[in-house]
């Protein structure tokens, strides 16, 4: 039957996964492997206005250059009667407030020269100057990546516009901004390293001016691929015979190109690793599928199966099992059911022995009843009188002690007493015991008026003073002492029986505490016996518990709940 039943839940459970597999990976699947793909070209198309927006930020900085009027004067006369250091303040200013700028250059045909650099690197910028003198371009051009022999700054790619009449078209000289490389590099990097592609820039003729990794070869890629060089495009090839992606965005203001190669495989990353999870999401849940149904088969199986083990030991005579079936359905409660009918044929058992057990009380004490203890009331108080016409008082104190303590002990019948009573108990013993070992101990109490009215079995106390005199006083010292101090706290009675006599170690106080009792000071003492008693009428609220320090005191502490005498 469990079998049954497992089988169907789980088949039917792995049935449900299975579908729900097959329609994440087809109708989701490819939706986004699209998505990722597109957001590939989104990020390149970011890095390409990002460029655009740095050329045209420096187009407009040259653009303000050439079109300055003390600039234009100054390139025409050789910068004769011209104020150069406002000149050469304004392109400072233009340096400071970029950090993209290294610096800012003015060479005119005549020689002129102003420049932010300290350093004089006209040199490499004549052959510039002399194409354009030469030829007939007057846009703007960008060169490759370079460091002049005379400024070893740092590498910087230059931007370069003439500054021309615009009736003649007749030259006077160039506007040079060199722009950092570090400021392109972080732009051309910081999504590739990102999205983890390979990337390069480069010129119409081909030229690598940037890339990324610096160590990969796309030499042949680019030759293989060469439309990617003369517009923007975007088409499908092969990486080191991988698929890639070839996308291509042309750079506004520069014969620069902006490739970047996307993998395939790297571009549905993310779908890979959503499905991947999805896969890890599908075990667990495979595994917790198996686990409920193993779960749910028990939780219809175990409960039969209880109730047959405990119906088989009901047949053998055992009628105090219980089957332990918690549940809130019908297996519940068939089992209360069931439980019910032991418990009615168990009380049935429980009033026969309570019956057979009174019946052995009353005969116990019907016998203790024919030994007269009146009989030997009398003949003590006859030696007590005797005692006293002979004038032997200290005898005659023992025997109207013994008198009073068989009187409590022999008595009554009842279990109970008031701790007062228990006290004035005690008192009689130590008067007896005071003259069989020569007076060597003080006995003193503390009994606070409130507890004397709170009920205590009979036969607590004496137990643990007796222990005290016999096992905790040896006579090498004097000044013993034993205390009785009671008192009402936290809402229970606290009793504390303290000796300053021998002590115990604290091995000896655990295994006491523990019910052990395995202690010389207590193997002649009935401890477990008060403990039973005192736990038989209050219940486990009540504990005896030992403290001790050798040579030092001991006590025997009793806790019970609040229980007072009746008016």
């Amino acid at each position: 039957m469990s079998t049954r039943i497992f089988l169907g839940i789980f088949l039917l459970f792995l049935f449900i996964l299975v579908i729900f597999s097959i329609i994440i990976s087809t109708l989701y699947g490819k939706r986004m492997e699209e998505m990722e793909i597109n957001y590939h070209l989104e990020v390149t198309n970011g890095t390409k206005e990002q460029f655009n927006m740095l050329t045209s930020m420096i187009d407009a900085y040259s653009y303000s250059l050439v079109s300055n009027g003390a600039v234009q004067e100054a390139l025409e006369n050789g910068g004769a009667g011209q104020d150069v250091e406002q000149i050469r303040t304004y392109i400072n200013d233009m340096v400071r407030m970029n950090d993209s700028i290294n610096h800012v250059h003015i060479l005119g045909i005549n020689d002129f020269w102003c420049s932010t650099n300290m350093q004089d690197s006209r040199g490499f910028y004549r052959q510039y100057l002399k194409e354009y003198v030469e030829g007939t371009e007057r846009k703007g051009i960008w060169t490759g990546f370079h460091s002049t022999e005379e400024d070893d700054y740092l590498s910087s790619t230059s931007y370069i516009r003439p500054v021309f009449n615009s009736e003649t078209k007749e030259v006077y000289g160039i506007v040079v901004l060199d722009v950092s490389y570090e400021s392109i590099h972080k732009l051309f990097t910081a999504s590739s390293i990102r999205l983890k592609d390979k990337a390069v820039i480069v010129n119409s003729d081909g030229v690598i001016l940037l890339q990324y990794p610096l160590l990969a070869d796309y030499t042949e890629v680019l030759r293989n691929y060469p439309q990617v060089l003369k517009k923007s495009t975007q088409i499908e090839g092969k990486l080191y015979k991988k698929d890639v992606i070839i996308v291509s965005e042309k750079i506004n203001l520069a014969d620069w190109s902006l490739v970047r190669f996307v993998q395939k495989d790297a571009a549905t990353e993310s779908i890979r690793e959503i499905l991947k999870v999805f896969q890890i999401v599908l075990v667990i849940t495979t595994i917790i599928s198996i686990c409920y149904t193993i779960w749910l088969t028990r939780s219809i199986t175990l409960p039969i199966k209880e109730l047959m083990q405990v119906c088989k030991k009901v047949m053998k005579g055992d009628f105090t099992v219980h089957a332990a079936v918690k549940r809130q359905d019908e297996f519940g409660r068939l089992g209360d059911t069931f439980n019910s009918m032991i418990d009615q044929i168990n009380d049935s058992f429980d009033k026969e022995r309570r019956s057979r057990n009174r019946k052995a009380e009353m005969e116990y004490q019907i016998l203790q009843a024919q030994i007269n203890p009146h009989f030997l009331y009398n003949t003590l108080d006859s030696m007590k009188w005797l005692a006293v016409m002979q004038g032997v008082d200290n005898i005659a104190e023992m025997s109207t002690a013994l008198i009073n303590l068989l009187q409590y002990n022999l008595g009554k019948v009842e279990g109970e007493t008031t701790l007062h009573n228990e006290i004035e108990s005690v008192r009689n013993y130590i008067i007896i015991q005071k003259y069989r070992y020569s007076d060597m101990f003080e006995f003193t109490t503390m009994i606070d008026e409130e507890a004397e009215k709170c009920r205590v079995p009979r036969f607590i106390l004496q137990p643990l003073v007796e222990n005290s005199i016999i096992h905790g006083f040896n006579g090498e010292r004097g000044n013993y002492r034993v205390h009785i101090a009671a008192v009402i706290f936290d809402g229970k009675l606290h009793i504390r029986v303290i000796d300053n006599g021998m002590g115990m170690d604290a091995d000896s106080t655990e295994k006491i505490n523990k019910g052990q009792e395995k202690s010389t000071r207590f193997s002649k003492i009935g401890v477990s016996s008060i403990r039973e008693r005192i736990k038989l009428y209050f219940g486990e609220e009540a504990e005896l518990i030992f403290d001790s320090e050798p040579n030092v005191a001991t006590i025997a502490e009793i806790i019970l709940p609040i229980i007072k005498e009746e008016s």
